[in-house]
């Protein structure tokens, strides 16, 4: 199905995308099994949108991420870049196209080389990729740095010379250098004091809209990824249990999970919060290298009924552009104009309010 007429094009498109790692055992190393970090994940990112992916801790939202930027090989699956397919790519042409995808890291000081300053940071992509010469490539350095808020006069200073909020400035500066047109933030406010996290999101929010950028915007910060993301994925075990529309999906979510979900995040007025009934899920989260035979969701879901545990539901799309994965929604109907998500070709709302 062609998109609607104005509509945004995708920038990504992933179809099927897994990512399993090996279990070996004994001297020979022979392999006994899989653990399912990402497994038959789909879905697309329009140009200049966000689209938020959450969940709790374990559930691939991280590996998912990498697998898109090929930082990982994927074990199946498509990811389309701009309509170009880079599951398959070789490193030599995956190099050409590094300029176009970049990745926020989650812990800044982890992620910046404490032995190079912060204009070789955020000048080594320039080095790698570019031919600019060194009064050339200086001019950028500051124009990056003015960008994203740091004093000029902090080129020559170590990572450990800055606080945790800088570091990540600096993190997202390195990101920017080469103009990319995607960006994964992988939880990039996690590692920061929750005063620093808004003044983080504000500035991706701001070169966002002054660059056009897209981003995947991982976090497990519920509120958080309700004020910067368009629409919003939720995982769970490697899989995507619901997307949709962000105001549609936090006002009325459609799988279980998703509802447990949102009943954990406070509310800011005290008779909301005491008044709203919160979802206690029992049992833990199932290992991925031994997932449930039917639903991943089932062993622990309040709503389970007997075909969960025995045939794993389709991703499909239930509402128009709202699409879960649950038994519960299995006879639900769409119109024949919103079938194509069947065909894994998904059309999404343009973006509302960020």
């Amino acid at each position: 199905m062609l998109d609607a007429p104005g509509a945004r094009r995708k920038l990504i498109e992933v179809r099927g995308l897994s990512m399993y790692f090996p279990i070996t055992a004994g001297l020979l190393r022979r392999h006994v099994g899989d653990v399912k970090a990402v497994d038959n994940v789909s879905f697309d990112i329009l140009e200049g949108e966000t689209l938020g992916l959450v969940g709790e801790s374990g559930c691939g939202k991280s590996t998912c991420g990498r697998v898109i930027l090929r930082l990982y090989d994927p074990t199946a699956g498509s990811i389309r870049v701009d309509g170009r397919e880079i599951a398959g790519a070789s490193q030599s042409d995956l190099r050409a196209l590094r300029p176009t995808m970049q990745m926020v890291f989650q812990d800044p000081q982890a992620s910046l080389n404490p032995r190079m300053t912060l204009a070789a940071i955020i000048g080594e992509p320039l080095a790698e990729h570019t031919r600019l010469g060194k009064a050339e490539k200086l001019d950028r350095i500051y124009e990056l740095m003015d960008a994203v808020g740091l004093n000029r006069g902090f080129a020559n200073r170590y990572p450990h010379e800055f606080s945790g909020g800088q570091r990540q400035r600096i993190g997202i500066a390195r990101a920017l250098a080469l103009n990319p047109r995607f960006i994964v933030c992988d939880e990039p406010i996690a590692a920061l004091d929750v005063s620093i996290q808004a003044q983080v999101v504000n500035l991706l929010e701001e070169l966002q809209d002054r660059l056009g950028l897209t981003y995947l915007f991982i976090s497990h910060d519920l509120s958080m990824v309700r004020h910067i993301a368009d629409r919003v994925a939720v995982m769970y075990l490697g899989q995507i249990a619901e997307l949709g529309p962000r105001d549609a999906l936090y006002g009325r979510p459609l799988h279980p999970y998703t509802q447990a979900l949102l009943s954990a995040v406070p509310e800011p007025d005290p008779d909301v919060e005491t008044a709203r009934r919160r979802i206690i899920l029992k049992g833990d989260v199932p290992s991925p290298a031994n997932p449930p035979e039917g639903c991943n969701f089932c062993t622990r879901c309040p709503k389970v009924m007997e075909i969960c545990r025995k045939v794993q539901p389709a991703f499909r799309e239930v509402e128009s552009g709202r699409f879960a994965a649950c038994h519960l929604h299995a006879d639900t109907k769409v119109t024949a104009g919103e079938t194509a998500a069947a065909r894994g070709h998904q059309e999404h709302p343009t973006r509302s309010v960020t």
